[in-house]
């Protein structure tokens, strides 16, 4: 059986196509492109028609590489940005026109979810039967996933993002000490509550997931070009996720895009994600985290399945 899942989120589109042999899923394709389709949405709550066309480029392409393998089920479903979006039936009536593809806007709750099952599922970073903390840092928001093996605890979703950080805040490049006091304020008073809660269930491990956690992985540990099996389990102590924030702030974003293993796309937000990561690490007093390759789009793959 053949599955195809598409996560279009604030920052990138990704595409997962892989195969169940032997009970197991085996990735044919999983890739990204950085398309941008929340650029402005938090400020003017509108997809504007230029980042609708290349998000629509992208999907085309995907929707291609989904027909030559021949996959026999598929699911696209939109997050943050579309979730804030006043046109964002519009773009979805122009993608089922020109592509015939339905996109599903899916609540924070349920992007939790389905995240949750994909870092907890096959080749789970999460030791058997620990409480595990699942953060996905997203362009426009972040999820809070907490739980042990298939039962979750608790699923939260907040307006707080690398893009959404990096256009309220980080105005001046590289950004002025002020400004990242004031996103992680900002942080800090958003996910109070969420720590709290999960302070209670004393998770024993974090797990982070998605492009900003993957990113700096890569930049940290200098992986040119991006290598998912290297990035798959890879670590990053508190400190040592301090002091590559304190070099991304440094420097310009044209410094930072020539940095070993950055994606070009992402050097301008990377360091608003990272601060959510950093601030949620300190305030939970977690001495490190994982980072896992598996995340929403696994999540969907399983739930394709289950629905056969």
């Amino acid at each position: 059986m053949i599955v195809g899942a598409v996560d279009i989120g604030t920052n990138s589109v990704r595409l997962i196509i892989t195969e169940r042999k032997d009970g197991h899923w085996h990735d044919l394709i999983r890739t990204v492109e950085i398309t941008r389709l929340g650029e402005g949405v938090d400020k003017t709550r509108t997809i504007k028609p230029e980042a609708m066309q290349r998000t629509i480029a992208v999907l085309a392409h995907y929707k291609e590489l989904m027909e030559k393998h021949h996959v026999e089920k598929s699911k696209v479903v939109s997050t943050s940005a579309m979730r804030d979006a006043k046109n964002a039936s519009d773009f979805k009536e122009l993608v089922k026109g020109r592509l015939g593809l339905d996109i599903e806007v899916i609540s924070g709750e349920e992007e939790g979810r389905l995240t949750f099952a994909g870092a907890v599922g096959q080749d789970s970073l999460s030791p058997k039967g620990e409480v595990a903390l699942v953060v996905d840092v997203g362009g426009g928001s972040t999820e809070y996933i907490y739980g042990k093996e298939t039962e979750i605890y608790g699923a939260t979703s907040l307006n707080i993002g690398s893009v959404r950080l990096t256009e309220q805040f980080l105005k001046h490049d590289p950004p002025t000490a002020t400004e990242l006091l004031s996103a992680r304020q900002t942080i800090r008073e958003a996910a109070g509550p969420v720590f709290k809660k999960v302070a209670d269930a004393n998770p024993g491990v974090m797990v982070a997931v998605a492009g900003t956690a993957t990113q700096l992985s890569a930049v940290y540990y200098g992986i040119e070009p991006y290598d998912p099996e290297k990035i798959h389990g890879s670590k990053l102590t508190l400190t040592e996720l301090q002091e590559l924030i304190q070099k991304l702030a440094s420097i310009s974003t044209e410094e930072r895009k020539k940095l070993k293993g950055m994606h070009p796309q992402r050097a301008d937000v990377i360091i608003g994600g990272a601060l959510i990561l950093e601030e949620t690490l300190d305030e939970l007093c977690f001495n490190e985290m994982i980072i896992s390759e598996k995340d929403i789009l696994d999540g969907l793959i399983y739930s394709i399945a289950d629905n056969r």
